[in-house]
């Protein structure tokens, strides 16, 4: 079976990003895809230590909740990440998470374990109107890893807890998104 991991940087227990990440993974499911959902704000991760360990021997020497992670990325076919734009960036949970993903980018080998992973990037923003265009720089990352960033969803004016549900069009697009992430 097909498997989608949700990644959610929030640390809104159940805000708007979080809604518009498992709208997507809902999507997924009507497709008889297995979604599972983290919470960046609930895991214990440390922020990269730049010790090149993992260029070395090919994992991070860290032992903490971004192990599990490694393997949910490494067994899925899709992921769908999503921040709030906070201080015109995604927040530091999601950043450091991006940032421990140096461990599978192997410098000095071809391998790529997330290569051919399609990737959703979900967003939501308060004031100003910058998540669409943070969402796009992140996914230059993404792809240098070997990603296929297939969508990026998201609204502004979003900055109260649940204001999304008002939203059927972001909402709609959303599920639309997560039905087309793995064809």
């Amino acid at each position: 079976m097909s498997k989608v991991t949700g990644i959610v940087g929030s640390p809104r227990k159940n805000g708007n990003t979080k809604i518009l990440v498992e709208k997507v993974l809902e999507g997924a499911r009507r497709k008889g895809v297995e979604a599972r959902i983290y919470i960046l704000n609930d895991m214990k991760i440390n922020g990269c230590q730049g010790c090149f360990y993992c260029q070395e021997h090919g994992e991070c020497k860290q032992n903490d909740d971004m192990k599990e992670l490694y393997l949910a990325l490494k067994e899925s076919q899709g992921i769908v990440i999503g921040s709030p734009i906070y201080m015109d960036y995604v927040t530091g949970q999601t950043k450091i998470f991006i940032d421990r993903l140096f461990a599978l980018m192997r410098l000095n080998s071809e391998e790529k374990p997330l290569s051919g992973k399609r990737l959703v990037l979900v967003y939501s923003q308060g004031g100003g109107n910058t998540g669409e265009s943070v969402m796009k720089e992140i996914s230059r990352f993404f792809e240098f890893l070997g990603m296929e960033t297939v969508g990026i969803i998201g609204g502004n004016g979003l900055n109260d807890p649940g204001s999304v549900l008002n939203r059927t069009d972001l909402l709609k697009k959303a599920k639309e998104i997560g039905e087309k992430l793995l064809e």
